[in-house]
């Protein structure tokens, strides 16, 4: 046994101190958290495909449709989406349509993403209110969906977290727009070092 514990603190012995150690331990124990959102929402997908799946055989082949599929749907893809929601927002990988880019300044890319930001910050906070409003509501009342008796009001606070999580992941890009470190200000920079 004492040999094993000695192979074993060797093998996970590091060349710099406690506080590094401790200062990397977060950074991979902080990466892997920041992979749970994306891990969560690959799950959903698969799980809607497999009821999906069930579902159609089952109601092609077998006249035996799967009860309640489309509220399993509604939930697996509520969750699915919100659950990447803020990292798509920190990381601006929205679906965007960039027909001007291509002849916009690249010294006013910071200042038309922070006012973009902004705006959607403020959209953003608004829906966060509202959708808490409704999930209390749907707590309290302790409402539920007609065929599983799925509660309702964990899915809409689970989308108002994501919400609120995107809101300030907004404000963050726009202290990082002025700070010159911004996604697109990053990858303008890569660019630029490609051509030149």
């Amino acid at each position: 046994m004492q040999p094993l514990r000695r192979m074993l603190r060797a093998a996970i012995a590091l060349p710099f101190g406690p506080r590094q150690h401790a200062c990397w331990v977060m950074k991979i124990w902080l990466g892997r958290l920041g992979t749970a959102p994306d891990v969560l929402a690959a799950l959903m997908l698969l799980a809607l495909v497999l009821v999906t799946v069930v579902d159609v055989v089952g109601r092609y082949l077998f006249r035996a449709p799967i009860g309640g599929a489309d509220e399993l749907t509604v939930y697996f893809l509520a969750i699915g989406i919100y659950a990447v929601l803020p990292r798509i927002t920190w990381r601006e990988e929205h679906v965007a349509v960039d027909l001007i880019d291509m002849i916009y300044p690249r010294r006013w890319i910071a200042a038309r993403q922070m006012l973009m930001n902004l705006v959607a910050a403020a959209f953003m906070a608004v829906a966060t209110w509202r959708l808490w409003i409704l999930a209390v509501r749907l707590r309290e009342d302790a409402e539920v969906t007609m065929f599983l008796g799925l509660p309702k009001g964990p899915l809409t606070l689970f989308i108002t977290l994501m919400c609120a999580i995107a809101t300030v992941a907004l404000l963050g890009n726009v202290l990082r727009y002025a700070r010159g470190i911004g996604p697109l200000q990053q990858d303008s920079g890569r660019a630029a070092d490609h051509v030149g």
